[in-house]
């Protein structure tokens, strides 16, 4: 995850027929820059670190958690090989981690105690970060990994979400009842009722949501970012593919659907077993 593309890899192996290598590159090398600039910073002496406001820390640490997200986002758009962009999941989740950490010292300052938001705002554009991070730990094979999300999910969030929950619980058996609402209402509401219908009802359903996403997702950060400068990293359902993997729906009828990555879901299966890196839900789904 820290070699880009050349043109010709890029023309060969994009995912994303609207990524444009311009965009790719300013992007993944921009993220690149982003993690080593604030490893260089945390390597100062303690002396000079000592003196740097809580708030410093805070903004650096949430940037390089962002791109870190997106990074993964960019690197499977680009046509990235799934087991790369794997190996670089739990560096992203430990970057989350750490801008937690700043983030609750700058919350316990007096300016702090005035702003402070959740890590992941679930009611605003802090969903999609949040649906990837769930999704593609599934999905990469680090599902064992799902336990230290609700330390992040959790932090000033006034409510859970639906579908977020329900995915969440084959890994995590002490949540609760997951709530029957979603915070970010369109699409996701619908997921919904994929999980509570009868198995044989699952792949219609699914088909029915994947033909919808994109207008329904009108309202989300990504709609027609492909239009918007450098924010675009691929229009992706990531919730349909981690649905149909742990639901272990037959995708066939909607394989070749324009925004599921049916390949995740493909290593997702390779990595069931995997006591390294193991997907394998902590509970079966009926």
């Amino acid at each position: 995850m820290y070699k880009t593309f050349t043109q010709e890899e890029f023309k060969i192996s994009k995912r994303e027929l609207l990524l444009q290598m311009e965009i790719y590159e300013r992007n993944f090398t921009g993220s690149l820059r982003t993690f080593d600039t604030l490893n260089r910073s945390f390597q100062q002496p303690p002396e000079i670190l000592r003196k740097i406001p809580a708030a410093n820390f805070m903004m650096a640490t949430r940037r390089r958690a962002w791109a870190g997200i997106n990074h993964l986002a960019t690197a499977y758009s680009a046509g990235h090989a799934i087991s790369e962009i794997s190996e670089f999941y739990p560096k992203v989740l430990e970057f989350w981690e750490e801008y937690a950490k700043y983030d609750k010292a700058y919350d316990a300052t007096p300016r702090g105690r005035e702003t402070y938001v959740a890590h992941l705002p679930l009611l605003g554009e802090g969903f999609d970060q949040a649906n990837r991070l769930v999704c593609l730990g599934i999905l990469l094979g680090w599902g064992h990994l799902l336990p230290r999300l609700p330390a992040l999910l959790d932090y000033h969030n006034p409510r859970r979400d639906g579908m977020l929950e329900r995915l969440l619980a084959f890994y995590l058996s002490e949540r609760g009842t997951p709530p029957d609402e979603c915070t970010r209402h369109l699409p996701y509401f619908k997921t919904l009722k994929i999980f509570a219908a009868p198995k044989e009802k699952r792949s219609e359903l699914m088909a029915g949501y994947l033909d919808d996403w994109y207008h329904a997702s009108r309202r989300e950060p990504y709609h027609d970012s492909h239009n918007r400068g450098t924010s675009f990293m691929g229009y992706w359902s990531w919730e349909a593919a981690a649905i149909t993997y742990l639901l272990d729906i037959d995708d066939r009828s909607y394989r070749d659907a324009q925004f599921y990555p049916g390949d995740l879901v493909d290593f997702a299966r390779t990595q069931r077993n995997n006591p390294n890196g193991s997907s394998a839900p902590a509970q079966a789904d009926a």
